[in-house]
């Protein structure tokens, strides 16, 4: 199953972009640390937790998991902290779409939307617009090359559609910084 649908494409792109302005978190590339902190999601590679938890984990997932307290009132975001930087980033910010989308775990969309979630906020198609190649994209935005392929994939169909800049979009082209200084001519 893919997640194909347009219109729920942009609601989870307007999400993830009022997330950013609500949370003053338009540096790029991304640090999903800072972006869990703001939000008050805790994250944990997996040596950190408990013997128990570590046997357990990989059961959960290979990549990440989310959990809550008891009280439903913590979230928590363990991820693979063995795996490659891109890959633990993309799966902390798939479990923090979880999160931020309120999945219901029988939804059979989930994984999809969590997914395209986190792919726009590390790749947002307009940004990805300023790039020349996939590899460009993932040396800029600091993400695996499958993921880079998969924005430079989505960035292109979105200017096919030929329809003017979304307000979300046209935010992130005047807002988004870059950090050490690399800007990206997005307009």
């Amino acid at each position: 199953m893919s997640l194909r649908d347009r219109t729920r494409q942009i609601k989870i792109e307007i999400i993830g972009v009022e997330l950013l302005e609500d949370y003053d978190l338009a540096l790029y590339p991304l640090s999903v640390k800072e972006f869990a902190d703001r939000l008050g999601i805790h994250l944990s590679p997996y040596h950190f937790l408990t013997e128990e938890a570590r046997r357990l984990a990989p059961l959960a997932s290979r990549d990440a998991f989310a959990a809550y307290d008891s009280s439903f009132t913590s979230c928590h975001v363990a991820y693979d902290g063995g795996a490659y930087r891109q890959r633990s980033r993309f799966s902390c910010f798939h479990e923090i779409g979880h999160i931020v989308l309120e999945h219901d775990p029988k939804d059979p969309m989930k994984e999809d939307e969590a997914d395209y979630f986190a792919g726009y906020l590390l790749t947002p198609h307009p940004l990805v617009r300023a790039c020349k190649t996939p590899q460009e994209v993932e040396r800029r935005f600091g993400v695996s090359g499958n993921c880079a392929g998969f924005a430079w994939d989505q960035m292109q169909r979105r200017w096919a559609e030929q329809a003017p800049l979304r307000p979300h979009e046209k935010w992130l082209l005047k807002n988004v910084a870059w950090r050490g200084g690399d800007p990206i001519d997005c307009a």
